[in-house]
């Protein structure tokens, strides 16, 4: 088991003008796979009144500072149990406009083959997101790695310590968790650090990986983990938010994300 790979990333975030080039009052904040690329089919889609410049972010941190301070009118990058963890903790007043997709998160191995494969002890990486956990676990669980207690709930496996979640499943395995940025989670995967390493879909999308094809496991479709549009609570009866909403809904969009991505990106209900 190669060295687990744990980098500071400098983030680096670029206004990418849409609009044919041409700049507009409306900055709306996006990672690159797959939200900034859904974003650009819908400019093409838009009152040309309403088309709008896509700002894309690195890391999961910035857009929602962006969104606070001003410099956009909306973001579209996190799924609702991050976007509540984050007005939690920073006292946003963001409002979800509505969920848009899902990208189900994988269980990624270069050194292993299958699930049956596995060896008795085993080290899984994650993503440090707290929010992320209960999700996580869900993956394992679905695998048949991890079987829950039925008493446990999210907000206890949210706010335990890392070191703490076994206490909340049953394995036949021995499992250590390992924490990083999500940003290095395919890193960690592509040098072989650890046995197994969940990565989010648009991390995994952004690496060339197809969750469907390289994944060993793969969360259900039914996750409620919906990535959604988020502006101000202000914002949500704006003109140019509902018509980006509307857009982003239409038959138009959905039907080019299930052939863009083939799976790899469901729709939300």
């Amino acid at each position: 088991m190669k060295t687990l790979i744990i980098l500071t990333t400098i983030t680096i975030f670029t206004f990418a003008l849409q609009a044919c080039g041409t700049s507009s009052e409306y900055q709306v904040g996006a990672s690159p796979t797959p939200h900034a690329e859904i974003l650009e089919q819908a400019n093409k889609h838009i009152d040309e009144a309403y088309q709008f410049e896509i700002v894309e972010f690195s890391d999961y941190v910035l857009p929602n500072t962006a969104l606070h301070e001003g410099d956009l009118i909306a973001n579209f990058f996190q799924h609702t149990p991050y976007l509540e963890n984050q007005i939690d903790e920073h006292g946003y007043d963001f409002e979800s406009v509505g969920g848009i997709h899902i990208e189900p998160i994988g269980l990624y191995s270069k050194q292993y083959d299958d699930l049956s494969d596995l060896p008795s002890e085993l080290e899984i990486i994650v993503s440090n997101s707290p929010s992320d956990r209960p999700r996580l676990l869900g993956v394992l669980e679905d695998a048949a790695l991890i079987e829950l207690s039925e008493d446990v709930e999210d907000s206890d496996i949210i706010a335990a310590n890392i070191g703490d979640l076994e206490s909340f499943f049953d394995s036949e395995f021995d499992i250590e968790f390992v924490e990083i940025d999500p940003t290095q989670l395919y890193t960690n995967y592509n040098n072989e650090s650890g046995d197994l390493v969940l990565i989010n879909g648009n991390f995994a999308l952004d690496h060339g990986l197809n969750p469907l094809e390289d994944a060993l496991a793969l969360e259900s479709s039914d996750s409620p983990y919906a990535n959604v549009l988020v502006t101000l609570s202000d914002n949500v009866d704006d003109d140019f938010i509902q018509a980006l909403y509307e857009v982003l809904k239409s038959d138009e969009i959905s039907e080019w994300i299930e052939q863009e991505y083939g799976g790899s990106v469901i729709l939300a209900d």
